[in-house]
């Protein structure tokens, strides 16, 4: 059997500049405050997750199929009210030990049948009050926070907020207790705001011990200008934790890989927004593993037998080894992974159609790693696309100098 590898190039740099960047250290355990799927059916304790739930008539909080973006089940509230008797409209509410350093929160959300637009708290973290909202016109996506001993606010903004799609929201907190807090929002795995936004949530003066915890959860519509905003929004798998969580799949090559009997090595871990850093499994994870473009399948063990459609992870874990094998002799490849509750990912690998298949007929190679790392939303991928056109420039002058055989 033959093996065939790539020469130390600038292919490899460009491969090993998506390994340097990443954080070395394998992730530590997620402590959970809260979380609730909402497939339990019920939303107050014992059977739901949460203590309290109340909406103002003629508004109605659901735990039903209608919210669900996994699962069975996810959370709706209709706002029908379109009046200023109350600001309140509904929600849930969840209390427990409170989160004295910092916090993260992330959801999946969306937007429906909307009648009127008004300013809307969907979340709200307290009693430091740093609080999700939906802005009109458009509306988009903002963050606000209360600060220093006036309580003032500062906010950051966001996309905007199209209907009858899913968002996967993140914000965090960071630095209670202190005068150098910090604010961060995420939309599909992409950080919100322009600078000075972002810069105004830095350095926040969070120093009241007792005011800037985290002790008590509202999610639904704690909070609207006027009663003025009519729809619906749906709230599904929701997680607190005081650690950053996992938000979004990666699919990579491996450092010290090589291809054998046809076959590629590719890690799929997951990943959270804040750092990229890998997080852990907050459940046994079935990834789906496919290919958008090109044609092979995925295996679990190098020697590529049995191919699989998908690879678990196991809860707490955050990463597995695959191994893909390709069913072409050249061209670009996309491989991709997915997971309903969190962002998708793609990588592309590429063949140059030489020699480099096992005598069962493996295809042939070298397959290297195409454009960037991943394509996830937010990736870390600008040095790769960077370096790309000069690396392929240089490929094109030096034919054949990439590859050797042993």
């Amino acid at each position: 059997m033959s093996t065939e590898w790539v020469r130390p190039s600038w292919a490899g740099l460009v491969l090993g500049s998506c390994v340097l960047l990443q954080p070395l250290t394998a992730a530590a355990a997620t402590t959970d405050w809260f979380s609730d799927d909402f497939e339990t059916g019920a939303l107050i304790a014992p059977e739901g997750r949460w203590d309290n739930a109340r909406s103002v008539s003629p508004n109605t909080l659901v735990n039903g199929a209608e919210g669900a973006h996994r699962g069975q089940y996810g959370l709706t509230l209709i706002d029908r009210n379109n009046s200023s008797a109350s600001e309140y409209q509904g929600g849930t509410d969840f209390e427990s030990t409170p989160l004295t350093s910092e916090f993260f929160l992330r959801s999946w959300m969306r937007l429906r049948d909307v009648g009127n637009l008004g300013k809307v708290v969907a979340i709200q973290a307290n009693p430091m009050r740093v609080e999700l909202r939906l802005l009109p016109p458009s509306p988009v996506w903002e963050l606000s926070v209360s600060k220093g001993t006036e309580q003032t606010y500062a906010s950051v903004h966001g996309t905007q907020v199209e209907q009858e799609r899913w968002y996967l929201v993140e914000f965090s907190a960071r630095g209670l207790g202190t005068t150098h807090g910090e604010a961060r929002l995420w939309v599909d795995g992409v950080e919100q705001g322009e600078a000075d936004e972002r810069a105004a949530l830095s350095g926040i003066d969070w120093r009241n011990t007792t005011m800037y915890v985290l002790k008590w959860l509202q999610v639904g519509e704690p909070w609207t200008d006027q009663g003025y905003f009519t729809g619906s929004i749906d709230f599904d798998d929701l997680r607190v934790s005081a650690a950053p969580m996992a938000s979004r799949l990666r699919l990579q090559r491996p450092a010290d890989a090589s291809t054998s009997s046809g076959c590629i090595a590719v890690d799929v871990s997951l990943r959270n927004s804040a750092t990229g850093a890998l997080a852990p499994a907050p459940y046994e994870t079935d990834v789906s593993l496919s290919t958008t473009a090109g044609e092979g399948q995925f295996h679990t063990e190098k020697a590529c037998g049995s191919p699989v459609e998908r690879v678990r992870l196991p809860t707490g874990s955050s990463e597995r080894r695959v191994y893909f094998r390709p069913e072409g002799s050249r061209g670009v490849m996309t491989l991709a992974a997915s997971h309903p509750d969190f962002l998708p990912a793609t990588l592309q690998v590429e063949g140059d159609g030489t020699s480099g298949g096992d005598v069962d007929g493996g295809a042939a190679g070298p397959w290297t790693m195409g454009l960037g790392c991943t394509s996830a939303p937010g990736a870390l991928v600008p040095l790769p696309v960077l370096l790309w056109p000069w690396f392929r420039r240089r490929r094109q002058g030096r034919p054949g100098a990439a590859t050797r055989q042993e």
